[in-house]
């Protein structure tokens, strides 16, 4: 729940279906999401993947659903001060840290923003769309 409620939007949610060529996101493929350095938010961004069939958490062994921006300190950053997210049934090499499991189940990510800022409001932030690796 946000700290403070205002009178825009205190929570704003995306979700992706398909990737950036309009292609549904698919079980057993690796994906990758770019999150810029500075996100449209005063509070914080969430990221968490969801089962595409049932709609609840892809358990593993990691125990990891979500990476949020409470996690920035633990991840691979990109030279721009941006973080690359992975989501797929394999980490890839090196980037564990920047990874949530899909188990091999179709993923259904929704990106969280906590304290959404006026760009996020006014929709003149736009963030990248999600991109098969693999």
């Amino acid at each position: 729940m946000p700290k403070k409620l205002s009178n825009t939007p205190s929570t704003q949610y995306m979700m992706a279906m398909a990737d950036k060529s309009g292609k549904p996101l698919l079980a057993g493929k690796t994906y990758k999401l770019n999150i810029p350095k500075d996100m449209p938010v005063k509070q914080f961004w969430a990221l968490t993947v969801y089962d595409r069939a049932t709609n609840s958490f892809i358990y593993t062994p990691s125990e990891r659903t979500t990476i949020s921006s409470y996690d920035l300190d633990k991840l691979k950053k990109n030279s721009d001060g941006s973080v690359t997210l992975y989501v797929g049934p394999q980490a890839p090499n090196g980037l564990e840290s920047n990874w949530i499991p899909t188990k091999g189940k179709r993923p259904l990510p929704a990106i969280r923003f906590y304290g959404p800022t006026d760009a996020m409001n006014n929709k003149t932030f736009k963030l990248s769309d999600f991109e098969l690796v693999q």
